[in-house]
């Protein structure tokens, strides 16, 4: 997890919940979950990296389930878990829309967490240029992931909103859509790095279809102006 700031709100809502589902728990199981989703198996679970390593486990192999979370449905009845926690996982899967879907479906509440769109634009290494130059330029953001995610606000009926746009390789192609630690003269913040969403009810998600060139200079544009003042 990227907001260690979320952590003690998130253990006391899950604590105090029957029945919890984590989803993508393999490579840092939440051990307050109760059941688990995930495509790899409970034998190979990463019990070493857990989020809360102070809480013992309460899911089992039992409750543990290797499913695609992109292919709905999910087995499990409306509304059947208190809490779902979805860590570091949208940003990751082919179909997210679909994802949101299913979480709102079986849960009553829940918790969301991504990189920022900002990190995802963001290299933090020093000498960026050089090291471009080089021919070994350094990471932006995460190469692997597929999507930039931010809030879309709250919808008529209290249930928060998620946006998602294309994130493609076009981002590493040019400065005008990329910021370095350079351009920015400081490491981002942990706010800055990571979007957390405590939902209640249902969690909704778009996807944003616009001109990416030009939506990523634009983004950048107005990140930039915003990390300066």
């Amino acid at each position: 997890m990227i907001l260690a700031s979320n952590t003690p709100k998130l253990c006391e809502r899950a604590a105090g919940a029957a029945r919890v589902l984590d989803l993508g728990g393999w490579y840092r199981p939440f051990n307050l979950a109760t059941h688990v989703m995930d495509l790899q198996p409970w034998a190979t679970r990463r019990s070493a990296e857990a989020l809360d390593p102070g809480n013992a486990e309460r899911f089992t192999e039992a409750t543990w389930l290797i499913h695609d979370a992109c292919q709905p449905p999910w087995p499990w009845p409306d509304k059947f878990f208190d809490f779902v926690f979805c860590s570091h996982l949208l940003e990751d899967v082919r179909d997210p829309l679909a994802v949101c879907a299913e979480m709102s479906r079986v849960g009553h509440a829940g918790y969301v967490e991504t990189p920022s769109r900002l990190r995802e634009i963001y290299s933090k290494k020093r000498g960026f240029r050089l090291a471009q130059m080089l021919g070994r330029p350094p990471e932006i953001g995460f190469y692997h992931h597929r999507w930039f995610v931010e809030p879309a606000g709250v919808a008529p009926d209290g249930a928060s909103r998620l946006a998602f746009t294309a994130k493609t390789a076009a981002v590493y192609l040019d400065p005008a859509m990329y910021l370095t630690r350079a351009d920015v003269g400081r490491k981002l913040t942990e706010a800055e790095s990571g979007l957390g969403i405590f939902w209640e009810g249902a969690v909704l998600a778009e996807e944003r279809f616009v001109d990416l060139r030009d939506d990523y200079r634009a983004y950048r544009r107005d990140a930039l102006a915003m990390l300066r003042r």
